[in-house]
């Protein structure tokens, strides 16, 4: 019987354990747009100046982002050049909205009460398991967002005209206000889309841990 209590202890812990440990997921709708007839309107290897807001309420927050764009765009082969010699300039813009309360049910999850549950050890052999259920809660939610648009280089130069060449929105809404972490997320999900036309919004799912946000945090 003590070898039955062991291991029916290792499966309820090893299946706490397994709840414990799922990471985060955060999920991203990605919307990418260029002009009608050019499904792809960035020439491979063209250079790419970003400009900043000069007018952004955390201008520190700003420089980060736009560190982070450019790590993106080097890793996706788009050099960084002066102002005077890009072929393109890429504005960003991002925020949250408001919270807001929503009454979430989820499939299921471990409570913290205890039940009561016989079997495997014979007569008067019972061990206390955690239950399985699903109890509605309510939730605070942000919707965050990223705007990317890229215009050609020379119009702007030259004459201050934005001619948009790419535009890509990138949208999530989750419990975390931490909006300059959510942003990595919002920025990796943009760039798997960079200079194409989706035609619809497409789903991308990213893990806390993800390779990719990693390397644009280190």
């Amino acid at each position: 019987m003590h070898r039955a209590i062991r291991l029916l202890t290792l499966m309820v812990i090893g299946s706490c354990l397994a709840g414990c440990s799922l990471a985060p997921i955060y999920n991203i709708k990605v919307n990418g747009y260029t002009e009608p007839g050019t499904p792809r309107a960035i020439k491979p290897g063209g250079s790419i100046f970003v400009m900043t807001n000069k007018e952004a309420k955390n201008p520190l927050l700003e420089t980060e982002v736009k560190d982070k764009i450019t790590k993106l765009l080097l890793s996706h082969g788009y050099p960084h050049t002066t102002f005077e010699e890009a072929d393109y300039y890429l504005f960003f813009g991002y925020g949250m909205g408001e919270p807001r309360s929503v009454v979430v049910v989820p499939d299921y999850y471990g409570s913290i009460g205890w039940g009561m549950g016989c079997g495997w050890g014979g007569p008067g052999f019972c061990v206390t398991v955690p239950p399985w259920g699903a109890y509605a809660s309510d939730t605070t939610i942000y919707d965050r967002w990223l705007l990317i648009n890229v215009v050609d280089g020379p119009a702007y130069r030259t004459q201050k005209l934005s001619r948009p060449v790419w535009v890509g929105e990138a949208r999530s809404v989750g419990a975390s206000s931490d909006l300059r972490t959510v942003l990595n997320y919002l920025l990796v999900a943009d760039f798997k889309e960079f200079g194409k036309n989706t035609g619809k919004a497409i789903d991308i799912d990213l893990k806390e841990h993800d390779p990719a946000i990693f390397s644009l945090t280190h």
